[in-house]
């Protein structure tokens, strides 16, 4: 688009939009003109004239509406309607006095239409694609599924798992806890578990069907820790001092060699946890404080003295050189002893710290702060991202089949970024195409953890919002609460990405253990084995920690996460010796590794079940039946080559349910593979009548494939709607029969482009995506295309647009005024994604009669929750304890009965009656 002058039609247009359109006349148009700089192109003789006959619109014989049809060539416009061929009256973006932006990128058919009655400009390109035609060939894909992945995890903590090697309990290091961090019965210290008692139970291992072992750090680490008043060891491996060998508490490289080459016989792959956010503690601030500082009050400087913006040059390679003594709000200092102890030596220069003091795990201190203490690396650094690919570039090629990464959002993005393609891409040259990572995002919401599965090289992430949900599930909420949280699974769906490549848990290392995490509840074995049969039998790679299946629960007088980070071998810490199994037995001090003890069997014969039906590991998941309360979530596993429908049915409730929900395969009669149930035969519908026993599950398979239809079927685009406004990463989605076996493909592109740009292909059982239009300008024209291919081949497609920021459909946009929602912990108990979930519409409250807002909530157990009130479906304004904004969470008790909500928008005071 050609540049222009300025001119008085221009000026005019610029003052009607910086003063605000007149207002509306009381008598209806007479005219009606499309103004803005792309008249010219229309055939006008100069831009911003109302008067031009080339770009009026027309009535069209509805009450208030015009409209015509113009050809425009590509280019970044700005228009806005006049009325009565003047300036007096004039309207623009969203009915107000704006000029509208319209970015496109060829030549483009539009109808543009005006409503008087709303103000409103609308947009409708022409020549979108209908049904399918050949042009649709390059958008159709399979479903992504990176290499490497499909694995059943096994987490070990190697120091607490098998002492293969007494002789290396003390690291080589004087024998005394404090210098070498070796005391079996503090629970704070090292125990002696090493990678030889590793190897001597890898069988053990085996047997539950692990195909990947992802154990604790092995590096290097600086053997005790003062944190605060407390000396501790490093037993867990987080404490890194040396990224280039093993840690000698461990073992040595000759032996985790000797670990990935007998546990590759096996067909087991070795993953390391690596640590990249932090060393171990050795800096220390002059002064004595380590309070956080916040770049606010203390910015950044070179050692010029002039201020900079790490965020805004992170990775940049002409980063500016930094003086320890002035560049940071604090001045590091390093022992003596200490100032060569990290390798490789590059970690040794505190220049490449943050230096900031420690994190209070908000704001930007969740980024810049140090982590309970550690040395925090500056990560923007260029010399810290080259230095991190070199160290673990040599670890791949030492033979590891993966990387778990802790502490990721503790980093800033672009590192990830870089970082992770400069591996996979080493990784691919070498020959290890099946190479994969993983990283710890310690978030419960899945919109915080989808970007780093869309938008680096990482993989997955641990799926901490299906930890929450699997718990909840278990403990008897309402299975609505899984069904909307895997409706969430197409923030993770991109042409290389999925929800499948998620890792997926229920006990840890952090947040403790299921037979703890599920409280008081009844009949905890049973609770216990469905939360395992959940996470082995739904989509996602399972981690399954170590000593879950001898039915280690944690608790007691240990911090959390401590207590779930007990002896496999026979146990010295009293601690530990006290705690209770999940069928009521002392722990005791003994070996755990019995092959009939507490869940092993039923974990192995899951693992077994996994192996033998592939379908159960890698297949799509489509949901069947979601019960209105505690009962059953049933889904069907659909592998794409074999397309045997798989159905898998849970039932947390206390009494067995007997349910009827449609499958993908008429006709079919279901064999059980697990669980206790008898065969089935579906009906020439397709529907199936089950009973699923109280807190068990059922596993059957079809004596044939998914159903081929005669003819394709019918789609269309449900969002976005003709027109609407996208923002964020908007939702693409499209409606097809739920019955039917298939998989939809969707592409983008702006407006008069001539080819598609992928989004992925979804498996899901709403056919759906995500396109993240942040970046696309204002206005932005994006047309898109889903295209389904069913069983027997048949394709179908449907078109629909969207423009960027607003919606150009002549509606007015629902501006969300009062709604009241009570995000918190029992958010995914009402039958949310997930807690904390603030646009949640299972949360909402009603208003009364009397102006003040309540809701009755059932199915929420027993227990202490958290929650505030938000309007709006914003974190933007909302309420906590004593009606104050932005205040502390409020908290309520409940036995399991009916829960009470009230809020009072005179006061903002919330309160709860429980039942």
């Amino acid at each position: 688009m050609r540049r222009r002058g300025w001119s008085l039609l221009l000026i005019l247009a610029l003052v009607a939009g910086w003063f605000g359109a007149a207002p509306a006349s009381a008598q209806p148009p007479t005219a009606v003109t499309l103004v803005g700089d792309l008249q010219t192109e229309l055939g006008c003789a100069q831009d911003w004239d109302p008067a031009c006959p080339q770009t009026a619109l027309r009535p069209t014989g509805e009450p208030g509406r015009w409209a015509a049809t113009f050809t425009l060539p590509a280019g970044r416009y700005a228009y806005k309607v006049a009325i009565d061929h003047g300036w007096e009256i004039s309207w623009g973006l969203n009915g107000g006095p704006e000029n509208v932006p319209l970015t496109i990128a060829g030549e483009v058919r539009l109808t543009v239409r005006y409503d008087d009655t709303v103000h409103r400009i609308g947009l409708t390109p022409l020549d979108l694609p209908g049904d399918h035609d050949p042009g649709d060939a390059g958008l159709v894909g399979k479903p992504a599924r990176a290499p490497g992945t499909g694995q059943q995890f096994y987490f070990a903590l190697t120091d607490r798992f098998a002492d293969g090697d007494p002789t290396n309990n003390t690291g080589g290091r004087k024998p005394d806890k404090l210098s070498s961090g070796y005391d079996p019965t503090d629970a704070n210290f090292y125990h002696g578990g090493d990678l030889a008692g590793l190897e001597s139970k890898l069988d053990y291992i085996k047997g539950l069907g692990t195909t990947a072992i992802w154990i604790t750090p092995p590096f290097g680490n600086l053997p005790v820790q003062t944190v605060g008043e407390l000396s501790l060891g490093s037993y867990h491996g987080y404490w890194t001092l040396d990224l280039t060998t093993i840690d000698a508490h461990l073992g040595t490289e000759q032996g985790m060699r000797r670990l990935i080459k007998s546990a590759h016989r096996r067909g087991i792959k070795i993953y390391f946890d690596i640590e990249i956010n932090t060393t171990a503690d050795v800096i220390r601030y002059t002064g004595g404080t380590s309070d956080y500082v916040p770049i606010a009050d203390h910015p950044y400087t070179d050692r010029h003295g002039k201020v900079i913006d790490i965020a805004a040059i992170a990775g940049d390679a002409d980063f500016p050189p930094l003086d320890p003594k002035t560049s940071f709000p604090y001045v590091p200092e390093v022992p003596a002893a200490l100032r060569n102890a990290k390798k490789p030596h590059w970690l040794n220069d505190p220049r490449l710290y943050h230096n900031r003091g420690d994190s209070t795990f908000t704001g930007e201190s969740v980024t810049y702060g140090d982590f309970f203490g550690l040395d925090d690396l500056m990560t923007e650094h260029p010399r810290v991202v080259r230095g991190y690919i070199d160290v673990y570039k040599k670890w791949v090629d030492f033979g590891v089949d993966g990387f778990r990464i802790d502490t990721v959002k503790h980093v800033n993005f672009e590192f990830w970024q870089e970082w992770s393609a400069a591996i996979m891409k080493h990784a691919r040259e070498i020959g290890n195409d099946d190479f994969f990572m993983f990283g710890e995002v310690f978030d419960g919401d899945p919109k915080n953890l989808a970007p780093y599965v869309r938008d680096t090289e990482l993989g997955g992430v641990l799926d901490f919002a299906f930890a929450g949900n699997a718990v909840n599930f278990a403990k008897g909420t309402t299975a609505r609460g899984l069904a909307a949280f895997f409706a969430t699974d197409d923030l993770y769906t991109t042409p290389n990405a999925s929800a499948s490549n998620l890792s997926t848990f229920v006990s840890n290392h952090d947040i403790g253990r299921i037979g703890h995490l599920l409280g008081d509840a009844d009949r905890l074995p049973d609770r216990d084995r469905l939360a395992h049969e959940l996470m082995l039998l739904s989509r996602g790679q399972p981690v399954l920690y170590y000593g879950d299946e001898q039915g280690f629960t944690g608790g007691g007088d240990l911090w959390t996460d401590v207590a779930a980070r007990q002896d496999m071998f026979a146990t010295q810490v009293d601690a530990y010796a006290q705690q209770k199994l999940i069928t009521g037995e002392p722990v005791g001090k003994r070996d755990r590794y019995d092959t009939n003890g507490a869940l092993y069997p039923d974990l192995a014969a899951l693992g077994r079940l996994r192996a033998d039906h592939p379908s159960l590991a890698t297949g799509a998941q489509r949901e069947r039946f979601a019960d209105d309360g505690p009962g059953v979530y049933a889904f069907s596993r659909v592998d794409r080559e074999q397309r045997i429908e798989h159905l898998v049915a849970l039932n947390n409730a206390s009494v067995p349910r007997m349910v009827t929900f449609d499958t993908l395969t008429p006709g079919a009669r279901f064999s059980l593979l697990y669980g206790d149930s008898e065969p089935v035969t579906a009906t020439e519908d397709g529907s199936v009548t089950i009973t699923v026993p109280a807190l068990a599950t059922v596993v059957l398979k079809a004596d044939r494939s998914v159903a081929s239809p005669a003819a394709a079927q019918s789609i269309k685009v449900g969002a976005p709607t003709p027109g609407a406004a996208l923002a964020g990463l908007a939702p693409v989605t499209a409606v097809v029969d739920p019955g039917r076996w298939q998989e939809t493909s969707f592409g983008w592109r702006v407006a008069g482009a001539k080819d598609w740009q992928p989004l992925g292909t979804s498996d899901l059982t709403a056919p759906s995506v995500r396109h993240d239009v942040a970046d696309l300008a204002l206005g932005t024209l994006i047309e898109y295309r889903a295209v389904t291919v069913d069983a027997a081949g048949h394709r179908s497609a449907a078109s629909s647009y969207g423009s960027v920021g607003f919606a150009v459909d002549l509606s007015v946009p629902d501006p969300g005024d009062g709604i009241v929602t009570v995000p918190g912990t029992h958010n995914a108990a009402m039958g949310c994604a997930s807690d904390w979930q603030v646009d949640c519409a299972a949360a909402r409250l009603e208003l009364g009669d009397d102006g003040t807002w309540s809701k009755t909530f059932t199915g929420i157990p027993a227990g202490t929750y958290e929650y505030k009130i938000a309007l709006n479906n914003s974190w933007e304004e909302n309420y906590g304890e004593g009606g104050v904004r932005d205040g502390p969470n409020m908290t309520y008790t409940t036995t399991g009965g009916p829960v009470t909500i009230f809020y009072d928008p005179e006061t903002h005071l919330s309160r709860v009656e429980t039942g």
